[in-house]
């Protein structure tokens, strides 16, 4: 994994996608660490890489960096890096999907000590009155009245994508603690309420673990 202390984190990246049917998950996990340490890691303003799994097969990359200026940096050099063109390869084609959102909270350096990811993207259902503000602050509730009184949650936050979705991303120490904060949201007076808001279609929830 990749962490620098500095910060601030501003700007997130998460890619998900399928490795090719031939490739197997040891190769891709080397191609994935040649990319981290050759690539990512020289660049300015890149916080935090972590290269993840789900228990489907699937794999990711979760991208934090400083600001905007940092992340589009990074994007204009992807295709050039023999690296990053090495690891594509090892990809199915038309599997990828990225998502970059505005952290829509004040981050001092990248989370550590974590080995789960908890990923979910959600839009507003239609008819709501919910605005950012209201999401964020039932965000903070969340964060000081359920998830901090664990000792697994890491870093809590959401993020906006410039198709006006929202992601909650929690960084947690394992993966069966992450997934078991989460799925304790339903009905919980805290939680339920940013339950309430979403439009249930445009949900897409996962857990990831560490892998690079």
């Amino acid at each position: 994994m990749l962490r620098k202390s500095e910060g601030p984190v501003r700007v997130m990246g998460f890619a998900r996608y399928q490795k090719r049917a031939d490739v197997e998950a040891a190769r891709l996990i080397d191609a994935a660490l040649a990319w981290q340490e050759t690539f990512l890691r020289p660049m300015d303003g890149i916080l935090l890489h972590a290269f993840l799994g789900n228990l489907n097969g699937g794999f990711a990359d979760i991208i934090l960096a400083r600001d905007d200026q940092s992340f589009e940096g990074m994007l204009k050099a992807y295709d050039d890096a023999e690296s990053a063109k090495t690891f594509m390869a090892l990809l199915e084609p038309g599997t990828v999907r990225l998502s970059r959102n505005q952290i829509l909270k004040q981050i001092a350096s990248p989370p550590d000590a974590f080995s789960c990811v908890e990923f979910g993207t959600f839009k507003i259902a239609d008819g709501s009155n919910a605005s950012e503000q209201d999401v964020l602050a039932i965000s903070e509730r969340i964060e000081s009245e359920y998830l901090d009184q664990s000792d697994n949650t890491r870093l809590h936050y959401i993020g906006r994508d410039a198709e006006n979705r929202f992601c909650e991303v929690t960084f947690g120490r394992s993966l069966g603690e992450t997934k078991r904060m989460c799925e304790g949201y339903v009905g919980h007076p805290v939680c339920q309420p940013l339950l309430d808001l979403c439009d249930p279609a445009s949900l897409d929830l996962d857990f990831w673990y560490l892998l690079a």
